[in-house]
């Protein structure tokens, strides 16, 4: 946890910036932020500007979560009927997890067989460290297995 207290450091402006970290950081493929006791934004990495929709130009900095995932989500529901995302059950079930920031893993599962993963992690400060990461879902390796599996059969039949 040293990249943790170092990162919170960082931010809350109690030592110099290391250049390193930032880097290390910023290079992640997991969406990584810290928010403060009051759930503002502090940093936040490129992967968690992608996933959230942050446009390179926008600063993020003091949002709360609940309205940079309500944003995000506006996006992806926009050719939907019209929803509100508050409403929206991954919506609720995000926003619990962040709430309750006991560092373990929330999977969501999505339509084309991706998985996001949700964790969030309650600093010594009062903060919420969160990560998210989205992976190709296990069926669409299986059925790449199954296929290959399928045409190697028919060789030996």
């Amino acid at each position: 946890m040293f990249w943790l207290q170092s990162l919170i450091s960082i931010v809350s402006g109690r030592s110099r910036p290391s250049a390193r970290l930032a880097e290390a950081l910023s290079g992640l493929p997991e969406a990584v932020a810290l928010f403060d006791g009051e759930d503002r934004l502090l940093y936040c990495n490129a992967a968690f500007r992608s996933l959230y929709r942050i446009p390179a130009e926008a600063k993020p900095r003091g949002r709360s979560f609940a309205a940079i995932l309500y944003t995000a989500r506006l996006f992806e529901i926009a050719e939907e009927q019209h929803r509100d995302p508050a409403a929206d059950e991954a919506c609720e079930r995000i926003l619990a997890c962040h709430g309750a920031a006991n560092g373990q893993t929330m999977v969501l599962s999505r339509p084309d067989g991706r998985r996001v993963e949700f964790r969030a992690l309650r600093t010594a400060d009062g903060g919420t460290l969160t990560t998210r990461v989205e992976t190709a879902g296990l069926g669409l390796h299986d059925e790449t297995v199954i296929d290959f599996q399928s045409a190697s059969l028919r060789r030996r039949g």
